[in-house]
């Protein structure tokens, strides 16, 4: 008898020792979602050699509205962790005037020039959270991550010769946070990220965030249906000139969410 109770007692400390270690060890679950959107776009540009430029505005470009958005997602858990990664590019033409005068590498594109305008835009993210205790029924998730922003930005004289051609690619540590819960047969869930880095003088700010519904699709998978708001706000050096980029993106996306 002396020797049951301290088993007992072992035993019963062990038990939810072993509850959090199984749930650490538990196989992990993958979930996919290939999605479309249609995502406008809204701010100002400025590229300039000397001071601080005027800028003009992507609508004034011809380079505003929606613009079809193709992307993916994965969301992989590991208990009460979850390593999310997204990525979509969206690219927008048309033509329209400077407001303001764009110089880089010695061409000038004067304001009130015609011009053809081309943003090109890729953008890829990564984010770990893990999850806080549960509130009023809602699951909420913290953590860390990257975002990585491929940016292109052309502009062509129209009838003339002059064109100026912007490339970046900014990385972006990014702390984000996350949130679930069930309405019915209908899951929401919200996601948001964003970071302010200044590095080598050059600035970016970035804040992603969307909200998103998924219901069962005749147990094929989930059809989802989000809410997407990108802010971007970067300036960077080119060659001879300084780049001040706005770019303001949002717009719904529809997609079907696989799990394995």
């Amino acid at each position: 008898m002396g020797l049951v109770h301290p088993l007992r007692r072992a035993s019963a400390a062990l038990t939810p020792a072993a509850a959090i270690f199984l749930g650490a060890c538990s196989a992990p679950t993958a979930k996919v979602m290939p999605f479309i959107g249609s995502l406008g776009l809204d701010g100002d540009l400025s590229i300039d050699g000397g001071s601080p430029a005027a800028r003009s505005s992507f609508g004034e470009l011809g380079a505003s509205g929606d613009e079809a958005s193709l992307g993916g997602m994965a969301r992989i858990g590991f208990g009460a962790a979850e390593l999310s990664v997204a990525g979509l590019g969206v690219d927008y033409e048309g033509s329209g005037t400077a407001a303001s005068e764009f110089q880089l590498d010695g061409d000038t594109i004067a304001a009130g020039t015609a011009v053809n305008t081309d943003v090109d835009l890729q953008l890829a993210r990564a984010l770990f959270t893990w999850d806080l205790v549960p509130i009023g029924g809602i699951d909420l998730g913290i953590g860390v991550g990257a975002t990585l922003l491929d940016l292109q930005i052309d502009l062509q004289e129209r009838g003339g010769p002059t064109r100026i051609t912007t490339t970046e690619v900014i990385p972006v540590p990014m702390v984000g946070a996350r949130a679930a819960w069930e309405w019915g047969p209908v899951d929401l869930r919200a996601d948001v990220g964003g970071f302010v880095i200044e590095l080598d003088g050059e600035e970016t700010t970035v804040i992603d965030g969307d909200l998103s519904a998924a219901v069962d699709l005749l147990g094929v998978g989930d059809l989802v249906v989000g809410y997407r708001v990108t802010s971007i706000d970067t300036e960077y050096e080119d060659s001879d000139a300084t780049v001040n980029a706005d770019l303001d993106l949002e717009g719904y996306y529809f997609g079907v969410l696989f799990g394995f």
